[in-house]
């Protein structure tokens, strides 16, 4: 049945109440169609009425192929195109993963698998890779898996197969590209004996299948009648190719979404696959959704100035019918801590008049931001769920962090210490724990004291490690009596490794890398933070008493994640959400944008959409807000507002208010940024200093320094404790 022959039921085409735009759109089948969807347009509505269109019209359901991104969206669609049409039963409708699944189920054989294999998630994936690397002999990188995960499905993501990957690593002769090749080569090699697939195989293999056997190709392309795409925004390479294969011959195909609303470059997802859609598919037809039913006009107003100034965009200007409403509101505070306060002490007025707590969300660039609006939150007695990520002192780099805090304070914590013994990496795998742990039980002694021992059958390289261990923990024991403790914290997250440890993960995982620091330099601001309030109350800073709270705080249970609690999230996660209220926080050159993002300007642009997606979650009222100083490893820095408030319009007096600080800025940027060989320093712990080496540039970029007790310390360059003499 050719598309033009779809029976129009005008009588259930009026029910679906469409809008002029939406109408048009659920209407047009003449060619390939692009629908730029800004945010709370009724993009949902209108895909739902354009497949009850289709199967309305006529055309079978199970022709039909809707791909969506997430299981719940998926299920929605197909609840919903069912209440308007029941004949829609059989309709495909899924995610590309689930998409994938299913075609390997059926082509399983082309795919080397069999009917039953199973599918490894990430932590599947992560463990097989450890068992790689042990067979590879590439023990030190063990702690590496996420980093070499993430390689491999980026690997998948641009249809680059394991192979191929080696060869042009082999090819380049860079070292580190080619252990990653040699890893990825026998991780798939074990994949395939597993008779499994990973995440990035659902895709890939089926791409591989359909290119490689024009039969099928041309089968598929005549099964499915009409394809529609959503979030086409957040497509790789990978997924991109399956589309445009399986819908180039008929070229009935349908995408849906707002390169406004990219912002997930960093996960694989191409910009470039909806703003290049009119040159990839000739003769289609784009249509823009921008009434909004979502927002007040001055919260578009806001958001339409801000996403004005990307260059990499499709042309809209969202509007809408909707109450003027009420002003954006900046919040400006001295500090971080402050910001925080301030918030919870608006939102606890926002619920004396009454108001759903569940209405009202709080975003922030990094996980590492929500332990000052946890803890302000709690002091107001205000109930709040965290989404996407563990509370902050559950998370794992702080667990390990606060086990070598605990080690110090009771080295017969069998626990911790079984936690932190191979963390950094000191050649101790499971078994020789479990050798370790067995002849401590054995001699009925602690976990400390066997490690004491000499008569262990473990190697002498392992001995030495643990030996070197034991020096480590005896001698912060020591300090424990006479540094503060968030120095304490801070000089033994360097020397013992573990913060160069998650430096090295951040040369092939950046994004993963920098949250993890950027965690581990809130719990040193936390514990600074102890000491301030401990001197306020005249009492002494004890190591032992911050981490008895620590204990007692994790252990109180009593915000539950009941409806009516506030909601505190990453933007990553808001994206498809909603609320009456939002706060979107940490507005600062440097942390929003991310500082990384200054140096590229594709980076810069998606550092502006990921607040414009921030902005449009917003129904009634939004607040933005920014921190003049912020605590960086228990040092205060001064701050610069963010750009995104200045091009959003609502405040006119950013010049005057900001000349001055902005000299300050910039004398400090100069000195921090930009350093050079030869230039002395002082750091807190070490004294004084002269920078030897300055390694790499931009995020990433460290500094070697020789101090002048003769030690050498290498620096993560935007976090460094130092000063420039």
């Amino acid at each position: 049945m050719d598309l033009t022959e779809i029976n129009l039921d005008h009588e259930f085409i009026k029910k679906l109440k469409l809008n002029d735009k939406q109408l048009e759109a659920a209407l047009y089948f003449s060619s390939p169609l692009l629908i730029i969807a800004g945010a709370g347009t009724g993009k949902t509505k209108t895909l739902i009425s354009k497949l009850a269109i289709l199967v309305k019209g006529g055309m079978p359901a199970s022709r039909i192929l809707a791909i969506t991104f997430t299981n719940k969206a998926a299920d929605e669609m197909r609840t919903r195109v069912s209440n308007l049409v029941p004949e829609s039963f059989g309709l495909w409708c899924s995610t590309f993963h689930s998409f994938g699944a299913k075609f390997l189920r059926i082509h399983h054989k082309e795919a080397g698998l069999t009917k039953d294999f199973v599918i490894y998630d990430e932590d599947d994936q992560k463990k097989l890779i450890n068992l790689v690397i042990k067979d590879l002999g590439f023990e030190k990188d063990k702690n590496k898996a996420s980093v070499y995960a993430t390689i491999i499905s980026r690997a998948k993501d641009d249809l680059m197969d394991a192979e191929s990957y080696l060869l042009n690593a082999r090819i380049s002769e860079n070292a580190e590209r080619i252990k990653a090749a040699q890893i990825y080569f026998e991780y798939q090699k074990m994949l395939a004996e597993s008779n499994a697939a990973d995440f990035g195989d659902l895709i890939s293999k089926p791409v591989y299948i359909l290119k490689s056997n024009p039969e099928l190709l041309n089968y598929y392309q005549n099964f499915f009648r009409y394809i529609l795409v959503d979030e086409y925004q957040d497509t790789n390479r990978a997924q991109y190719l399956l589309v445009k294969l399986l819908s180039e011959k008929s070229r009935n195909l349908c995408v849906v979404g707002d390169p406004d609303q990219s912002i997930y470059s960093w996960r694989g997802a191409d910009i470039r696959n909806i703003l290049q859609f009119e040159a990839d598919f000739k003769d289609s037809k784009v249509i823009t959704l921008e009434q909004n039913y979502r927002s007040t006009s001055k919260i578009l107003d806001a958001a339409n100035k801000v996403i004005r100034n990307n260059k990499k965009r499709k042309e809209k200007n969202l509007w809408t019918k909707n109450k003027t409403g009420e002003d954006v509101e900046l919040i400006e505070t001295s500090n971080e801590v402050e910001e925080a306060q301030k918030i919870a002490r608006i939102i606890k007025k926002i619920k004396d008049k009454d108001s759903d707590r569940s209405s009202i969300a709080v975003f922030y660039r990094t996980n590492a931001q929500s332990r000052n609006f946890e803890e302000a939150l709690r002091k107001y007695r205000i109930p709040y769920k965290l989404i996407g990520t563990l509370r902050f002192y559950e998370r794992k780099e702080i667990k390990d962090a606060i086990a070598y805090l605990r080690v110090l304070v009771n080295p017969r914590d069998t626990i911790s210490l079984m936690r932190i013994i191979n963390l950094p990496p000191r050649g101790l795998g499971e078994k020789t724990i479990e050798k370790i742990n067995e002849h401590s039980r054995i001699r009925n002694l602690p976990f400390f004291d066997t490690l004491l021992l000499d008569d262990m059958e473990i190697g002498d390289g392992v001995k030495g490690n643990i030996k070197n261990f034991i020096e480590l923990i005896k001698k912060f024991r020591e300090k424990k009596n006479t540094l503060k403790p968030h120095i304490l914290l801070e000089t033994l997250l360097i020397e013992s490794g573990y913060w160069q440890m998650i430096e090295d993960e951040g040369e092939k995982d950046r994004e993963t890398a920098f949250s993890r620091l950027a965690n581990l330099q809130e719990l040193v601001n936390a514990v600074k933070q102890f000491e301030e309030d401990a001197t306020k109350r005249g009492v002494e800073a004890e190591l032992e008493k911050y981490l008895e709270e620590v204990s007692l705080q994790s252990e109180i249970d009593n915000f539950k994640e009941g409806t009516d609690a506030v909601t505190l999230m990453t933007l990553h996660l808001a994206k498809g959400l909603e609320f009456d209220i939002v706060f979107v926080t940490g507005l600062e050159e440097g942390l929003f944008p991310i500082n990384s993002a200054n140096s590229d300007e594709d980076d810069m642009e998606e550092e502006r959409r990921l607040c414009y997606v921030g902005m449009t979650r917003a129904r009634e009222k939004l607040y933005l807000s920014w921190a003049e100083t912020r605590r960086i490893f228990g040092k205060t820095y001064p701050n610069m507002m963010s750009r995104f408030i200045i091009e959003s319009n609502i405040v006119k007096y950013f010049k005057t208010r900001q000349d001055e600080k902005i000299k300050i800025i910039e004398a400090k940027a100069i000195s921090k940024i930009s350093p050079q060989l030869g230039r002395n320093v002082i750091h807190p712990v070490f004294g004084k200093g002269v920078i030897v080496e300055i390694i790499g540039s931009g995020e990433f970029a460290k500094i070697k320094i020789r101090f002048d007790n003769g030690s050498i310390h290498t620096f993560m360059l935007k976090f460094a404790p130092i000063e420039i003499l």
